[in-house]
């Protein structure tokens, strides 16, 4: 019988090549990044903000906003705090304060213990929670803690790691899986056995020098592989947490961070009235008027509206930078 029950599935799934062709595009669940129906690896050195990454994508994803100006699909998101919660709720919280957006209940959740991947009842208790809440989007944060008692530089070991991540893809509904893990001392190659990168679909790897942040595209199995932005941390008034931010030039002035960074991650490409970008920038009026020319004079925004009416876009240059 269970041989007869496999056959049918397998059957089903067979296509012609018209069909295929036919079959829609897969959705761009962060626009230019992560396709939907993927497991993507976000690897790193130590003390490179990896999870405050995996925060930023978590939270636009549970609230549908853009994601540095790209557009994102909203999702149910299961946040799996491997490594322990202290600090987690913190950076959640740091991110609702600096977009001035509140997290929806119950879209994003913490998972606070990791579950292991070699464990193969835990995975599906994990799956069927998955299936019974809804969870679009998971984070497993960090690979390393997921994975006690594998040696995670076997190929065996990691082929069997992805195989419990695509488990867990399968319960996602063509969702997305993304689990974040270490580079090795080299600071550019994968911790572990080639297999990881090699088992996932897309694979950004994050470095830094000074202050900055550097996370860049390594895989991508189908569409465009470059993809390169710019980051920094930045501090929250009334948070013990920082946030991502897009990395600015030097010369720019807070207030004009705090104006051109609500401006793009409010309203993206699409730009803003004066009355809308005044709305989310709690800075005094005199400030935000100042800023605004600054940013006007730099050339980091233009204003494509008139001078009564003024509405504002962020330039070609600052689009791509964030």
């Amino acid at each position: 019988m269970a041989e007869a029950r496999n056959a049918r599935v397998l059957v089903d799934e067979i296509r012609t090549l018209r069909e295929l062709l036919e079959a829609p595009a897969p959705l761009e669940v962060v626009a230019d990044t992560f396709d939907e129906g993927t497991v993507c690896l976000l690897a790193g050195y130590w003390g490179t903000a990896k999870s405050f990454v995996g925060v930023s994508l978590g939270a636009s994803l549970a609230t549908g906003a853009p994601w540095f100006t790209r557009q994102v699909q909203q999702r149910r998101v299961l946040y799996i705090a491997a490594e322990g919660t202290y600090g987690i709720a913190a950076r959640f919280d740091a991110w609702q304060k600096h977009h001035q957006i509140t997290i929806p209940e119950r879209e994003l959740e913490v998972l606070t213990i990791p579950v292991q991947l070699n464990d193969a009842e835990k995975v599906e208790e994990l799956c069927a929670a998955i299936r019974a809440h809804g969870y679009r989007f998971i984070v497993i944060d960090t690979l390393s803690k997921s994975i006690v008692g594998m040696d995670e530089n076997s190929a065996k070991d990691m082929s069997g790691a992805v195989s419990a991540l695509y488990d867990i893809l399968d319960a996602t509904n063509g969702g997305n899986v993304l689990v974040i893990h270490h580079t090795g001392k080299d600071k550019t190659t994968v911790r572990g056995s080639s297999a990881l990168e090699a088992g996932v679909d897309i694979a950004y790897q994050i470095d830094r020098d000074g202050d900055l942040f550097r996370l860049h595209r390594t895989k991508r199995k189908d569409g465009p592989m470059e993809d390169e932005r710019s980051f920094e941390l930045i501090p929250v008034e009334n948070t013990n947490s920082v946030v991502l931010s897009v990395r600015w030039s030097p010369d720019m002035t807070g207030n004009a961070k705090t104006v051109l960074s609500a401006l793009v991650q409010n309203f993206g490409a699409n730009g803003a009235t004066k009355a809308e970008l005044r709305s989310v920038v709690e800075l005094a009026s005199s400030s935000f008027f100042r800023a605004v020319k600054s940013l006007l004079d730099q050339g980091h925004i233009r204003n494509t509206g008139t001078d009564a009416r003024p509405f504002y876009k962020p330039t070609s240059l600052d689009m791509e930078n964030i």
